[in-house]
């Protein structure tokens, strides 16, 4: 690997005024160079893109992407199809709201490298509630963590060149992004955990949401329903995926609820039915929304 070249690493952020500074100062000490960080301002109605273009004025290797929609899923096509450079070794994906620790990317490289077989790197999370259970649940099932994680340079020119784009609308992109790893881009192989290698001593931190006071909970509540929401793609995304592979999936993931109503179902599931009602009136409304458009 060139180490004189900046990493390249795809930054998203929806409304991240407040964080935004913070995840850019650690990204400059996350590498011996200072990567290329291509902030994907997705949808901002708050200072976010302002913040971007005064921190870029000091920081030529900070790069401003406005885009309109407001999705992260989009956000990640339009990184990997559009914005990123070409002919890199390793591309790294973090999310606005974190803080990576000091020669992350380094060590996540070092480790992607020493790994043939693995098609990606994961990054450990450092803070949060859980966060010894999280770290040995990624340790035991080598997981991808959307918060920060790179892909291999020839992994994504793989993805460019069989034209794969993650569905609009797909919640929980990280899910996807390891099933493209584990399947390595097929729908007719068997799932592999070893192409995911974890760099134990890469991390990131973030700032918990606690459901305990007041001004978090419509944040946490909205949290849990999504988590839901992404518990059904995933099952259709699964399905659509094998053995037909990544190239089918459709432009935007709600192509998928009509294809795949048995699994829009409601099960018992403790205090996560709640969330899971909840999801599935989404589910439907998103359903009506593009029928009426239609």
């Amino acid at each position: 690997m060139n180490a004189s070249a900046p990493w390249p690493v795809a930054v998203f952020a929806h409304n991240e005024a407040r964080n935004i500074v913070a995840c850019l100062d650690s990204l400059q000490a996350a590498s011996a160079v200072p990567p290329a960080c291509y902030v994907l301002a997705n949808a901002c109605t708050d200072a976010t893109e302002s913040r971007v273009r005064d921190y870029a004025r000091t920081h030529p290797n900070v790069h401003l992407v406005p885009i309109v929609v407001g999705d992260k899923a989009n956000a990640w096509n339009v990184f990997v199809h559009e914005a990123a450079p070409a002919g890199r070794p390793v591309y790294f994906f973090m999310d606005g709201d974190v803080r990576a620790t000091p020669g992350a990317l380094d060590r996540m490289a070092r480790t992607l490298e020493g790994e043939a077989h693995a098609n990606g790197v994961s990054a450990l999370p450092m803070s949060g509630r859980g966060v010894a259970a999280f770290r040995r649940d990624m340790l035991r099932d080598r997981g991808v963590a959307g918060n920060l994680y790179g892909l291999r340079g020839s992994f994504v020119e793989r993805i460019r060149a069989q034209g794969i784009h993650m569905p609009v609308g797909t919640i929980g992109e990280d899910a996807l992004v390891g099933a493209m790893l584990k399947w390595d881009l097929r729908g007719d192989t068997r799932w592999d955990d070893a192409r995911v290698v974890v760099a134990r001593e890469a991390g990131f931190e973030f700032d918990s949401v606690s459901p305990w006071l007041p001004r978090e909970w419509k944040k946490y509540f909205r949290r849990r329903v999504r988590y839901s929401v992404r518990g059904y793609q995933n099952r259709m995304l699964g399905r659509a995926i094998q053995p037909a592979g990544f190239e089918v999936l459709p432009r935007h993931v709600r192509a998928l609820y009509p294809r795949y109503r048995d699994v829009l179902k409601l099960e018992w599931r403790g205090v996560d039915t709640l969330f899971d009602w909840l999801a599935l009136r989404e589910i439907q409304s998103s359903l009506d929304a593009s029928r009426a458009v239609a």
